[in-house]
């Protein structure tokens, strides 16, 4: 076996960017990623992957599962207690059966899921989702802590109009969330204000209260829509440039926002010519590449008033007028019958940073021409296996090579040459150990007159 060291110029280390493209599109409160559509699984509510639709599963474990599938373990038993053979007594000659106690998941009452889980003990291990206080307090020794695969992300809209206070916006750097798992509701604390000014080199616009001869308006105050969208989505950040936003009213397409000037305004590029005044070339929002927020603050109207009732983030008050302000009403809120009609699409561009590592292999002129496989030698050679050994030495007959010389004749034998065939390339660390190998589609045809590089790629 030839073993062959890498030079300085043959090994390289890169940084590969990419820009995927996502696409979300909300109609009906459902939220559709890709326009692929939600697949029903087992639960009604849920996609084959146990996450609600419009939600990317983070693991994509438990596919299709079904639930209600607890295996229980049945024993004989001739004593008193739960059987299935109620109708009969031990005296009928049929022996009764109870169902051993069986431990119900406490974050799957089904019992069907996979999930991860740790046995309290000793060592102290535990799960990411358990502080260290609670850990110690909420359990025992010999305790089965569990996790859960079901977790899932998805876009998210929140609709504020000028009457909602401060402390129940999200912009204001504070956001409650549902009952979850274990059936709690936990509030999170933030700041936006430091992310927007950061971002305030770039445009005016990213000012948290603008001034004359901007539109005046306070972000805690003013009507607006906040567009959030998971970082599992985009990488490392959004790329500037690629953000377009489209409204759509009864399938017809009213007003088209896009990051034209790539410092995160969303200019007007498309209004309806059914509204009241042509708002082309305003801005009407403003993005966060890095945070994935978008902050829509256009209240002027669109097209014509359609009756649709939007309703206001706190449930209580309804608008009919289309407007930015209004984009995303209805994702995380109770649906209005009229509110059907109206559709929103969301696309951009991540960015995303994969470490490569390349390496250079050669087979060089006059070299790898030989093959310790036994069709490289002559099998009709009459001393082949023959060997002559003593007390001192051990020497085997001289083998003819195989003539695999390449020929499209058939009468003609080819002058004999040194070929091998070239179907692997194998890595070895510094200690001789296999760490990797790369297979070639068709087996390389090596000759001593020529040499060729495989190129190697290794995503980190």
């Amino acid at each position: 076996m030839a073993l062959f060291k890498f030079d300085d110029n043959d090994v390289f280390i890169n940084t590969l960017e990419s820009y995927p493209e996502c696409r979300f599109y909300m109609v009906s409160g459902t939220v559709y990623i890709d326009n692929h559509p939600n697949i029903s699984g087992s639960a009604s509510d849920k996609t084959i992957f146990h996450v609600p639709n419009g939600h990317i599963a983070l693991h994509e474990k438990n596919i299709n599962r079904p639930s209600g599938s607890i295996v229980y373990s049945i024993i004989k038993s001739n004593s008193d207690g739960p059987t299935f053979n109620d109708d009969h007594s031990p005296d009928d000659g049929i022996e009764q059966f109870r169902v051993e106690s069986v431990r119900v998941s406490e974050t799957d009452p089904t019992g069907s899921l996979i999930r991860p889980f740790v046995v309290r003990d000793g060592v102290k291990t535990s799960l990411k989702t358990f502080k260290n206080s609670n850990y110690n307090v909420l359990f025992e020794a010999g305790d089965l802590v569990e996790g859960v695969y079901t977790m899932s992300s998805s876009i998210s809209a929140y609709v504020y109009d000028d009457e909602t206070p401060r402390q129940s916006r999200i912009i204001a750097g504070k956001k409650s969330f549902a009952v979850g798992q274990g059936n709690t509701t936990f509030t999170t604390y933030f700041t936006i204000e430091n992310a927007l000014s950061a971002s305030a080199f770039k445009s005016p616009h990213f000012k948290m209260k603008t001034t004359a001869p901007l539109p005046v308006r306070d972000l805690k105050e003013a009507e607006i829509s906040v567009v959030t969208i998971p970082s599992i989505f985009y990488g490392k950040k959004i790329k500037p440039g690629s953000v377009e936003l489209n409204y759509y009213v009864s399938g017809s397409l009213i007003g088209t926002v896009k990051d034209r000037g790539y410092n995160g305004e969303l200019i007007q590029t498309f209004i309806t010519s059914s509204s009241p005044l042509d708002y082309s070339g305003s801005v009407a929002g403003i993005v966060l590449y890095t945070e994935g927020i978008i902050i829509l603050t256009g209240s002027y109207q669109m097209g014509a008033d359609n009756s649709i009732e939007y309703i206001e983030h706190d449930g209580t008050g309804t608008d009919s007028i289309n407007k930015w302000s209004h984009f995303g009403a209805g994702l995380n809120q109770t649906l209005p019958p009229t509110l059907a009609s109206a559709s929103y699409e969301v696309k951009f561009q991540g960015t995303t940073e994969t470490p490569t590592l390349m390496m250079m292999a050669h087979a060089r002129y006059g070299e790898l021409n030989w093959s310790n496989n036994p069709t490289f030698v002559d099998s009709t050679s009459p001393y082949l296996g023959v060997y002559s050994s003593n007390a001192y030495n051990y020497s085997e007959q001289d083998v003819l090579v195989s003539n695999v010389t390449d020929t499209k004749f058939q009468q003609y034998t080819p002058e004999k040459k040194r070929e091998t065939y070239i179907t692997k390339v194998a890595i070895y660390d510094d200690k001789r150990n296999l760490i990797g190998i790369a297979s070639v589609a068709n087996p390389v045809r090596k000759t001593e007159d020529r040499q060729y590089t495989f190129k190697l790629k290794l995503d980190l």
